[in-house]
């Protein structure tokens, strides 16, 4: 009886048109990565760019507006395409028309609008076509990313003399990333803690580097976050150069996958002063994360690839669950069912990009999937445990 209920259930949900969560294809498939499926909350961000000031004086009001909608909405797309892009291909980004442009923006709020005779200044958010701009960039034969992680937690460490801090009130290598202006609409999205009582009595340096899990754990859980990166700066005297100040950075990642380190060296310049340096050096790990994050999850449009995948199922819930976190994907172009049941489904993938990209992009969904014994396996995380 309850699987007769699960499948007629199933039926009204994935063809009722007020329940379908992306549009609907040929042959049964669900096609993601429309402007429709943009919709998602992670996707929307990425293809909006809030709080753009303008202020243009012209020969009259009218004339100024117009002007500064022209330029606010060419200023919002470079935004965009270089918070989507890697930073080698910067010089290289299109300089679309401004007739093209407005065939790219969907939408423009104007805020704190105000206005003269010869003036006009507001605050815009401009909102873009998803697959426009992905025509745009393809006509130039640049890769890009739409997929945002989820946020990470930086600990700063700064370590002088064998001397450790972190919410220390001398650690200048702390106070080097909060003088950093750190987006939220990056596509690795970076979170600093914020030092008070409750952060101290949880955590301390020498247990972040230690990697005691339970301390992590927790200050990880007060800030919303499943990863901590912690960042130790190691300052030393490199006497063989002359005595100049020299920087190595340990990035130590902790999350529900373990444990990772990466050693990055550098070589910080004191000409304008220490506190300078590292926050230059702040700047430069946070890029160079982000880049990397890119790199990771590119899409590549010229490869139709896809897998079958099966997916575990506890009820009627978990299907919808999973379809709808599919659909939010950038990397997801469609997902066909090939059958399902009441302990499991059999689905199709078609993405964008290579698979360990895809691995990743899901991950960001609270989706796991693995090869497991030659066969693929999409789980919800909350059933990595089973």
């Amino acid at each position: 009886m309850w699987h007769r209920t699960f499948r007629i259930l199933f039926l009204l949900c994935l063809w009722s048109p007020g329940l379908a969560l992306a549009q609907s294809g040929p042959a049964g498939a669900v096609v993601a990565g429309s402007d429709a499926a943009a919709g998602s909350e992670v996707s929307a961000d990425i293809f909006t760019v809030q709080g753009l000031a303008v202020d243009v004086t012209a020969e009259s009001a009218v004339a100024a507006r117009r002007q500064a909608m022209r330029e606010g909405q060419r200023q919002a797309l470079n935004i965009l395409l270089r918070r989507i892009t890697l930073r080698t291909d910067h010089l290289s980004l299109p300089d679309p028309s401004d007739d093209a442009i407005t065939q790219i923006v969907a939408t423009v709020e104007v805020a704190k609008e105000k206005t003269s005779t010869i003036r006009y200044l507001a605050e815009l958010t401009v909102r873009f076509r998803r697959n426009a701009v992905r025509g745009l960039l393809r006509g130039v034969g640049i890769s890009f990313s739409e997929t945002r992680a989820k946020p990470i937690l930086v600990l700063p460490i700064f370590e002088k003399g064998a001397v450790l801090s972190l919410f220390e009130a001398g650690n200048v290598w702390r106070g080097a990333w909060q003088r950093l202006d750190l987006p939220a609409t990056s596509l690795l999205p970076l979170r600093l803690p914020m030092g008070d009582l409750q952060d101290i009595t949880t955590l301390t340096a020498a247990a972040a580097l230690a990697g005691k899990s339970k301390q992590l754990r927790a200050i990880a859980q007060r800030h919303g976050v499943e990863k901590v990166m912690v960042a130790h700066a190691v300052l030393r005297i490199d006497l063989a150069s002359g005595g100049v100040p020299q920087v190595q950075v340990n990035l130590l990642r902790y999350g529900p996958r373990g444990k990772s380190t990466e050693v990055l060296d550098y070589t910080a310049s004191v000409s304008g002063g220490l506190e300078q340096a590292l926050k230059n050096l702040a700047l430069r790990v946070a890029v160079d994360q982000e880049e990397q994050w890119k790199r990771r999850t590119q899409l590549t449009f010229g490869a139709d690839t896809s897998l079958s995948a099966l997916v575990p199922l506890s009820g009627l819930a978990d299907w919808l669950t999973v379809r709808q976190r599919l659909g939010a994907s950038a990397m997801v172009r469609s997902i066909k069912l090939q059958g399902i049941s009441r302990q499991d489904a059999q689905v199709v993938i078609d993405y964008l990009g290579d698979t360990d990209s895809l691995v990743v992009s899901l991950a960001q969904r609270d989706l796991d999937l693995a090869l497991i014994d030659g066969f693929w396996m999409l789980r919800l995380a909350k059933d990595k445990a089973q």
